[in-house]
């Protein structure tokens, strides 16, 4: 999936390492430890050297050590579009010529791509579909990610919300005891491919009325009236509850395009 949104390797890790970091620091201070970079370097296995600058970045901010862990074809990209020695009198994105030592895409790749070579990166640029050829020996640049993706930044937040619940709710029952866990169910069986768009629609359907059912009942136990049950003494408890119902397929769905063989050697 990274791969596919073109978040390159060094991207991920800079992600890991800023929620290992905070997610580090939360869990010695709810233990009531005291929090130092030298304690967090232990149980993290991040180097004590990077953890002040990622700690002093907020948690939703990623950014990685060096510019050689961008993924190669956006670093690229962003040089066509922001580097004015591959623009036009407009700061547009300049249709450049393939070869060439001079406003050339060769040139580009030589100065953005860390030493990809620049036929390899152009095939794969023209291949995604984020550059198109212009005759025979010029290319357009048609937009400024690698991944024309299919999916903006509210629709992927919302699949890392679903995720980090699915997750949260498994990690809670490992760590609890049987009476305290929350029910996950999961069933799979091997069916006639034909029987998806069936399928998707009778369980979107039943999804939605059990969705109604769970919130008329939390509806029912919202927290401000819960909290008139309770004196001064006793305070309400609040917490957030609910429910995600996913649809699950193993394999390739009709129609879509099976996964190329991963290259030898």
């Amino acid at each position: 999936m990274l791969i596919r949104f073109g978040v390159s390797a060094g991207e991920f890790k800079a992600i890991v390492d800023s929620v290992y970091a905070h997610a580090g620091s939360e869990y010695l201070s709810a233990q009531g430890e005291r929090v130092t970079f030298s304690r967090l370097a232990v149980i993290t296995g991040i180097n004590r050297s990077f953890l002040p600058a990622i700690l002093a970045a907020p948690q939703d901010e990623f950014r990685p050590r060096s510019r050689t862990q961008l993924h190669r074809a956006a670093r690229v990209l962003t040089g066509w579009h922001d580097d004015a020695s591959f623009q036009t009198r407009t700061g547009a994105p300049a249709v450049l010529d393939v070869h060439g030592r001079r406003k050339s895409f060769r040139q580009l790749a030589h100065r953005y791509s860390g030493g990809v070579y620049y036929q390899t990166l152009l095939s794969e640029l023209i291949r995604v579909g984020a550059v198109q050829k212009v005759g025979l020996n010029r290319v357009r640049a048609l937009r400024r990610s690698p991944s024309s993706g299919g999916a903006d930044a509210d629709s992927l937040l919302d699949a890392g919300e679903t995720a980090g619940d699915l997750l949260a709710t498994l990690e809670h029952n490992l760590t609890t005891r049987a009476r305290e866990q929350l029910p996950v169910r999961s069933l799979a069986v091997n069916v006639d491919a034909d029987s998806l768009p069936l399928f998707r629609a009778q369980l979107a359907k039943r999804a939605d009325g059990l969705l109604e059912v769970m919130d008329a009942f939390l509806q029912g136990h919202r927290s401000a009236r819960t909290a008139k049950r309770f004196t001064a003494q006793r305070p309400a408890k609040e917490i957030t509850l609910g429910a995600t119902v996913f649809a699950l397929q193993r394999g390739v769905a009709p129609g879509s395009v099976p996964p190329r063989r991963a290259p030898r050697g």
